[in-house]
């Protein structure tokens, strides 16, 4: 059984800014459950995209890429929360915003096209 979400470029753009993140987080964030939070967020981006795409539903596939999306945004808000506290700066916390939303971008733009199906 191949695993088709490995030849995805959402997949690969996903475990890159987890890595980004996640040398930031452990560099920076002192609060170990804001980290833990952070971290298990980045995890929750790579493994939908990975359990949904075991599907052979579009539709469901579509779902599993929402909560992906919908945890870029959690990141952004740990991140976000890691700034207000003083634990990263606010030129990291721009530069992790701008890398979510353009990862936000992509896996919205996937999730179209499983929904609405290719433009002609």
């Amino acid at each position: 059984m191949p695993f088709r979400f490995k030849s995805f470029r959402v997949y690969d753009e996903a475990k890159g800014f987890s890595k980004f993140c996640r040398e930031h987080v452990f560099a920076n964030i002192t609060d170990k459950n804001l980290a833990d939070q952070i971290c298990r967020a980045l995890n929750s981006i790579i493994l939908n995209i990975a359990e949904g795409s075991a599907d052979k539903s579009d539709a469901e596939f579509a779902r599993f890429l929402g909560i992906s999306i919908r945890s870029v945004y959690e990141t952004v808000a740990g991140f976000d929360l890691a700034e207000t506290y003083g634990m990263i700066p606010s030129d990291l916390n721009l530069d992790i915003e701008n890398k979510a939303e353009r990862l936000a971008k992509q896996l919205s733009s996937f999730r179209s096209s499983l929904v609405n199906g290719p433009k002609p």
